[in-house]
């Protein structure tokens, strides 16, 4: 790339805006490595601090009681089962016009679909990459997730932990920047870039360890065009530039949608970065921390107490487990060898605090409502997890809402426009021609959700049943068709389960027409019938047609 003055302007302006978005991170990064140490403490990637990569040291020496890194693992493991389960649907498209969504030619469109986009997920890296994303956000609060184009997988997705980017929002607050720190060796970046500085090809030859930083700054393109030619022209920016020499440019293109998912657990104002569950444990946690080395203290003195051994000059006590301290006499009775003093801990009330502060971390987590809904599948039903877990769901619920729109529809919309640019997606039928698609989410957690409607269509539908009883025209009033597809839809079944309206009132009436032939045919055998009783009757009484006609004995009709 040519340093022209457009250029080079450029470069100034993404490293002036890298310093001033990592100048607003700083102020969270003291909590963030707080958060780190007692919960995730393999994550948290400061390179603008000076960590490096592949720390091989150990990082969790300071934690004695496990609960809070269990608890995340629990929690980031729910939600990958609750929320995107590479075992069972997770997501359906449909329209904005349910009417229309029902005929059969949107319905199969809208299905193959869906279909095509769970393979791309099932190919790709995915499902690894948003059970880290989880973790992020239930310690950190916010969560970085790119999505690229991959040539055998069609996506592919790789997870930042905390430290490494930074963030801007929108007037609207929505993410729509992101700055991240790469840091690659020579030969990494001459495999990636192969038009790079000859300085990088020169160490690289040299086969050079030494971690270098690159700048990726993705951004709203104040240039963009509709009908981009090129990818500078679209909707967003993006640009690979080195961090040190002369911050060359390795890298100048664009993207059609944000490639980053950026998902906040909660957010404060007009905060950029989240809260999370963790923030609200940390203080527990430290609490816990404390409290297990006491209690293990306690326990290793009642096992192996200072000891108080005669025959020595008297010197200030040590009291840690199984001290030597010398005393110059005894008292009465008092043995040779003896224990400095008596310890007796209540280690009966210790162990009871402390499983009160383990679960009460564990309910901050949600712990116990994600191993409920794992049962599910063997010994509940989402209802029965929605009514045993009522208040925790509306505790839930605005994250669930808050990733569905800043994680799930967007990750959708990415995903479709990578597929389509690709030719992946079959051209919609000729009625969804410029219609905008509708996501819906079926994971097991928005069923739940969507359980109270549930409750409320068999509670109507019971009513009406018995009341039935005392006026069948009150049956009249229920649209049974209706409820049908609304209670299917809540529950996500799948469409080709369920048939449109088109396709019932052929089936209605096909069977209204069969049962008038049938009818017909019934009565026709009637008349038959009829005919033919009657007959025998005359016969029966010595009479025949002719003489009903006034025939003679020769068959001749009389005057």
């Amino acid at each position: 790339m040519n340093d022209d003055n457009g250029n080079k302007e450029r470069k100034k302006k993404c490293l002036r805006r890298l310093t001033n978005l990592e100048a607003v991170r700083k102020d969270w990064e003291a909590h963030y490595r707080d958060l780190a140490t007692h919960f995730l403490p393999r994550r948290s990637r400061f390179l603008n601090s000076g960590d490096h990569t592949n720390k091989g040291d150990k990082l969790n020496k300071d934690l004695i009681d496990s609960t809070g890194l269990l608890s995340v693992r629990t929690l980031a493991s729910g939600m990958q089962s609750g929320l995107t389960s590479p075992a069972r649907p997770w997501f359906r498209l449909g329209l904005q016009d349910d009417n229309l969504a029902q005929q059969d030619e949107a319905k199969t469109w809208l299905h193959d679909t869906q279909e095509k986009m769970v393979s791309v997920f099932s190919r790709s890296n995915f499902y690894d990459s948003i059970h880290m994303l989880y973790h992020e956000l239930a310690v950190f609060g916010t969560g970085a997730l790119i999505v690229e184009e991959d040539p055998d997988t069609v996506i592919r997705c790789r997870c930042f932990t905390v430290g490494e980017y930074a963030l801007d929002t929108s007037a609207s607050g929505r993410v729509n920047a992101i700055y991240r720190r790469l840091r690659m060796t020579a030969k990494q970046i001459v495999e990636t870039w192969e038009d790079c500085p000859q300085r990088i090809k020169d160490m690289a030859d040299k086969d050079n360890g030494d971690w270098i930083d690159v700048l990726h700054a993705v951004e709203p393109n104040d240039k963009k065009k509709d009908d981009a030619k090129n990818k500078r022209e679209r909707a967003y920016t993006s640009i690979y530039m080195l961090l040190s020499g002369g911050n060359e440019v390795l890298e100048d293109g664009g993207y059609y949608e944000f490639p980053a998912l950026c998902p906040r657990w909660d957010v404060t104002g007009s905060d950029i970065y989240g809260r999370s569950p963790a923030m609200d444990a940390l203080s527990d946690c430290r609490m816990l921390q404390k409290m297990q080395k006491t209690k293990i203290e306690a326990l290793i003195k009642e096992v192996n107490p200072p000891l108080a051994v005669y025959g020595g000059q008297d010197v200030y006590p040590d009291i840690s487990p199984g001290a030597i301290n010398y005393v110059s006499s005894l008292a009465q009775g008092q043995q040779a060898i003896a224990p400095l003093y008596q310890v007796r801990s209540n280690l009966q009330a210790l162990e009871g605090t402390t499983a009160s502060i383990q679960n009460q971390i564990k309910q901050v987590f949600f712990n116990d409502l994600f191993l409920m809904i794992s049962q599910v599948n063997r010994q509940m039903t989402a209802t029965e997890v929605a009514e045993r877990n009522s208040e925790k769901m509306l505790l839930l619920g605005p994250v669930l809402d808050r990733l569905r729109s800043e994680l799930f529809q967007p990750l959708i919309e990415r995903v479709f426009g990578i597929m389509q640019r690709n030719g992946m997606i079959s051209p919609p039928p000729e009625i969804l021609q410029g219609l905008e698609i509708k996501i819906e989410f079926v994971s097991i957690l928005a069923q739940a959700q969507k359980q109270a409607g549930i409750a409320a269509v068999q509670q109507v539908v019971g009513f009406v049943g018995q009341s039935a009883a005392l006026n069948p025209e009150i049956i009249d009033k229920l649209d049974l068709d209706e409820a049908v597809d609304q209670v299917s839809d809540m529950l996500g079944v799948p469409p080709k389960l369920i048939r449109s309206d088109e396709a019932v009132a052929q089936i209605r009436q096909g069977r209204a027409a069969q049962q008038a032939q049938m009818q017909q045919m019934q009565q026709m055998q009637q008349g038959v019938d009829m005919a033919g009783g009657a007959t025998k009757a005359m016969q029966n009484a010595g009479l025949n047609i002719k003489d009903l006609l006034g025939g003679g004995q020769n068959g001749e009709v009389v005057q």
